[in-house]
């Protein structure tokens, strides 16, 4: 997946190897595809776990918690996965498209910049280390806190969603 320059995503979802026989390392953020949207998760190797938000009676759930869950749990049934991978320093992002300079589209682009600031990138251990910290943690949002914004942060320390920066990203380029 290559990046439009209309729709720079602060961290590429398209930036991930997939795997048919699964071989992730210790805190790799894992994404499975899952139709209309992709779900995210932290591995964990030594128990061949995924840490995830998701449902506390299972995927179908949607009252999302973070759960450590089987791998198989976490693939609900997909038969492959991509393993994302992040920059060892963030990328900058692609220039406003011509005439969308002073505009809502620019503001965004401004506080998508501002976000990585806080940008570090943790080893796997690390990730998981994190990730195991919010065990048990509540407060899913689709659009605020969901599991693609939990997996980020373990690795890099940012909360942050390609997904939702992409639906953002033609809201603010077609508002503006």
């Amino acid at each position: 997946m290559k990046n439009n320059p209309l729709l720079p995503l602060l961290l590429s979802a398209g930036a991930s190897r997939h795997h048919t026989q699964p071989q992730p390392q210790n805190g790799d953020v894992l994404r499975v595809n899952r139709g209309l949207y992709s779900h995210y998760g932290v591995y964990v190797a030594e128990s061949n776990h995924v840490i995830h938000y998701t449902g506390a009676n299972g995927p179908n759930d949607f009252n999302g918690i973070v759960r450590e869950t089987t791998l198989d749990e976490f693939l609900n049934g997909s038969p492959t996965f991509s393993v994302c991978t992040f920059p060892e320093h963030p990328q900058t992002l692609t220039p406003s498209p011509q005439g969308k300079a002073h505009s809502l589209f620019q503001l965004w682009q401004l506080i998508k910049s501002l976000k990585l600031k806080d940008y570090h990138l943790y080893s796997g251990d690390e990730a998981v280390a994190r990730a195991r910290s919010r065990l048990g943690q509540g407060g899913y949002n689709l659009a605020l806190n969901n599991c693609e914004h939990f997996a980020v942060w373990c690795r890099t320390g940012i909360r942050d969603s390609s997904q939702v920066n992409h639906i953002l990203d033609i809201i603010t380029y077609f508002l503006s």
